[in-house]
């Protein structure tokens, strides 16, 4: 029996392993994020043959899964991608789907039919995965900081920097989350002292809390700040609506728990406020055009040569007409002495230069012709060359530079049907191709493996001014979902996701909720389940807070924000 016992301590431990192999993975490791899957099935397979079950583990286990059925539901949204194969002619997509995929069947299964984790060897899982997060974000940052990228996004080193937010913003959920905890149970701690004791000054205990204190905060607003430098929109829409949620849920808790918890409630709600004011505060005057009399515009250069206005198709740049005060030839002449890249190609992240150029000296407020050019510095010209097309945004990064940006995207593409090279407008042609799809394909869908070859066919039908190479699937997962298997394939996916907050007060635990704010809002701007960083890091928190942790008593119920 001491032999088992201790193959048995061993067992538990490689299976907290391999939570652990996936905590770090999701941020850190693409091959740990897919060999963790594995280790885990090795683990549930040994565990299974091992005592007490005598045989009966497989069946022991299988029944654990059975009777659970949020992780049925889940194991059967992948089984749908399955089914789909019988109405798929592209299987050689289809199996790259299933297998990127995979962790939407292993996770729900193994984690529901292993034995629970206490709450210790939980919130180490929480806080292992908080601390690759914040490494993570370590070496965006030192990217960031030495500017090795074209696109700021390109700072994310391990994951698509969409993915990489949602974690950094659910990172943020868990350290609030223990903050409040702390605070519960050092009150708690200190409530329990029946007699004050002597004055020995500062106690360990008091150090401990004061040091855990600081490093929470500060892991707070590191994140917070990585969410800013990414210039994510969907990055900032989710934190705002995490904002929300906490504060909901502070509010709907105030009978129940201390009054402080309103304090937490009324900050969210300021943050939240604030957030509101400020985006008011960077779009107003970006859509706010200065008034210009045509009438009055100057006809020649200072160097005698005219110049071009264009008052009918003008693009706006911060509120300046682009297509003001150009003259092409003294661009051409006055460029070829500041760089070696051609007027007339492109800048090193393949956008037109000539476009770049003009954009980049009306947000310096500078004309487009000789003088214009000469008054920028070096540094502007490495700008230009790397196809930052907006002097302001790159001088003042973060919610201000992405605002701007997308709404000169969307005005090209409202004016002159242009969404080639631009997030928003892109993603307003993926739309319009998949509503085509799915009236086509109403009930069922295209099948597993056929979506891409769905769309490219559906482009060329709708005539999409989209170029080859923007032409991409749906970025968003309902949609995604839809083309493949069609309304009823929606239907379903919709109540897996649903099923099991609603059915059970026990999941109605914070970390969970806002954990499913997260996905869901996620799954409007991209397709989230269609990478392995995304399908990964929504199975495996789904199944962990659901199915990995020890119910908790009455007492700790109470003790919950």
């Amino acid at each position: 029996m001491t032999a088992q016992a201790s193959i048995r301590s061993y067992l538990n431990q490689a299976y907290l392993l391999g939570l652990l192999m996936v905590a770090v993975g999701l941020t850190l490791s693409p091959f740990l994020m897919g060999m963790s899957q594995f280790w885990l099935v090795l683990v549930w397979l040994v565990d299974a043959s091992l005592p007490p079950f005598k045989g009966r583990g497989m069946k022991t286990k299988l029944s654990r899964f059975w009777h659970n059925k949020a992780a049925v539901l889940l194991v059967a949204f992948y089984l749908m991608h399955v089914i789909g194969l019988f109405w798929t002619s592209d299987f050689q997509y289809a199996t790259k789907d299933l297998r990127v995929k995979l962790p939407i069947l292993v996770m729900p299964f193994v984690l529901s039919s292993m034995e629970p984790l206490d709450r210790k060897r939980f919130n180490f899982v929480l806080l292992i995965y908080v601390l690759s997060v914040f490494i993570a974000t370590l070496f965006s940052f030192s990217t960031y900081l030495k500017h090795d990228y074209e696109d700021v996004r390109e700072i994310s080193r391990f994951i698509s920097h969409i993915r990489f937010c949602l974690n950094i913003v659910f990172s943020m959920a868990i350290i609030g989350w223990y903050l409040v905890k702390k605070g519960v149970s050092t009150r708690s701690t200190t409530l329990k002292k029946q007699a004050p004791e002597p004055d020995k000054g500062p106690s360990r205990f008091g150090i401990k809390v004061a040091v855990d204190r600081f490093l929470q905060w500060f892991l707070l607003l590191w994140f917070a700040y990585q969410i800013f430098i990414f210039e994510s929109l969907s990055g900032y829409v989710i934190l705002a609506a995490v904002v929300v949620v906490t504060a909901v849920y502070a509010f709907l808790q105030w009978k129940k728990s201390r009054a402080w918890h309103t304090a937490v409630g009324a900050v969210a709600l300021s943050v939240l406020v604030f957030g509101i004011v400020a985006v008011v505060h960077f779009v107003k005057p970006l859509l706010k055009v200065e008034p210009v009399d045509f009438s009055t515009l100057e006809k020649k250069t200072a160097l005698g040569n005219v110049y071009w206005h264009d008052t009918i198709y003008n693009p706006v740049e911060d509120g300046k007409f682009v297509g003001l005060y150009y003259c092409r030839s003294e661009l051409q002449e006055a460029w070829s002495e500041r760089s070696n890249l051609p007027f007339d190609g492109t800048t090193t992240n393949g956008e037109n230069l000539e476009a770049t150029l003009s954009r980049y000296l009306t947000s310096k407020d500078l004309r487009k012709d000789a003088q214009g050019v000469m008054a920028l510095t070096d540094e502007d010209i490495r700008n230009i060359e790397q196809g930052v097309a907006n002097y302001n945004n790159w001088k003042h990064p973060g919610l201000h530079a992405r605002l701007s940006s997308t709404l000169f995207e969307y005005n090209l593409y409202r004016r002159f049907n242009n969404p080639n090279g631009g997030s928003l407008s892109q993603r307003i042609e993926f739309t319009r191709a998949s509503f085509h799809i799915i009236r086509q394909h109403p009930w069922f869908g295209v099948g597993t493996g056929d979506v891409p070859q769905a769309f490219a066919q559906t482009y060329d039908e709708i005539h999409s001014p989209l170029h080859e190479e923007f032409r991409f699937r749906a970025h968003n997962q309902y949609l995604a979902i839809a083309v493949a298997f069609g309304l009823v394939g929606l239907a379903f996916f919709l109540f897996v996701l649903f099923y099991p907050w609603c059915s059970s007060k026990r999941n109605h635990t914070y970390l969970y909720m806002v954990f499913l704010c997260i996905m869901l809002l996620s799954m409007f701007p991209e397709d989230t389940l269609e990478t392995q960083a995304g399908a990964t890091l929504f199975a495996f928190f789904e199944s962990l807070l659901l199915f990995a942790k020890k119910p908790l008593s009455l007492c700790q119920q109470y003790q919950q924000l």
